[in-house]
């Protein structure tokens, strides 16, 4: 099913579709101000996710739906917004996705577990986190497969460099590993797409300066680091800032691009948008 067939918004921007997903206030203010960052649940035997960290953790703390299903777009956008400071291009795009997804995509709404679904688009083989499908589990949070991505940071702290080779090396593991993975252009750029949003989100849309511990917390326990002095990033994460870290991250490392792909700074938001099939409507997504 098209996506397009399924939510019709070409033409009117994503506030004027779904209004909660107007601008929001600062992001200090909002985040002192908000008593989700402090009221963190692990999920419930009837609670669903998904293989992302980051919605897990949105989810764990209640800036979407606790027990991972009904998930609309607005609410969506308003979650990331609140929770990440996301942008409504990239939770616009993972929304779309999810209704894709799922098997009642005219209900307008999507559970988390719709999005353990085989390179489409989260889950996919060498994941920083999740054994490859071919193994079994692709799905629960896997310690060792997540080591060997710690392994590469220094004092605490993450840098462009050591993601790009943290990254690069969980590729190389499954390559050794397994005889089915699946590994061409598009997960090559979207994988990296991975690595900025977890650097963004635990840090800020430029540095690449993470507090490791921060990153495991979000990883590890699928929880916002707020007690431990993380904040929200107080400028948005969007597309145009992931792509251009995909960029940064793709320089630093050692992995070639697949043949006939050049890596600019849009690459990622190009790969984004074809893989959701919403280039029509991401377009209007981006005059927010």
């Amino acid at each position: 099913m098209k996506l397009y067939t399924v939510i019709p918004v070409v033409g009117v921007t994503l506030v004027q579709a779904f209004p909660g997903a107007a601008p929001q206030p600062a992001t200090e203010v909002r985040a002192a101000a908000d008593p989700r960052f402090t009221q963190w649940r692990a999920p419930g035997p009837n609670d669903v996710r998904s293989p992302c960290p980051g919605l897990n953790s949105l989810a764990n703390h209640g800036f979407l739906n606790r027990n991972g299903k009904g998930n609309t777009i607005p609410q969506l956008i308003a979650g990331g917004k609140a929770g990440l400071n996301m942008g409504a291009d990239f939770m616009g795009g993972i929304g779309l996705a999810g209704l894709a997804a799922s098997p009642f995509p005219l209900l307008g709404s999507f559970d988390l577990n719709d999005l353990d679904k085989h390179n489409f688009p989260i889950e996919h083989d060498g994941s920083l986190s999740r054994e490859d499908a071919f193994f079994g589990n692709d799905y629960s949070f896997n310690q060792t497969d997540f080591n060997m991505l710690l392994s590469h940071f220094q004092g605490g702290k993450t840098s462009i460099k050591t993601a790009s080779e943290g990254k690069y090396a969980r590729v190389q593991d499954s390559r050794r590993r397994n005889p089915t993975m699946v590994y061409g252009a598009r997960e090559f750029v979207l994988s990296y797409g991975e690595t900025a949003l977890y650097l963004q989100t635990m840090s800020d849309p430029f540095s690449g300066v993470a507090n490791v511990n921060y990153i495991k917390s979000l990883f590890e326990k699928e929880k916002l680091p707020y007690e431990l002095g993380w904040r929200p990033s107080t400028q948005e994460i969007t597309l145009l800032t992931l792509g251009n870290m995909v960029f940064e991250l793709f320089g630093a490392g050692p992995e070639p691009a697949p043949e006939g792909l050049k890596v600019t700074a849009d690459t990622y938001k190009n790969a984004f948008e074809v893989v959701n099939g919403v280039l029509p409507i991401l377009g209007n997504l981006t005059t927010l």
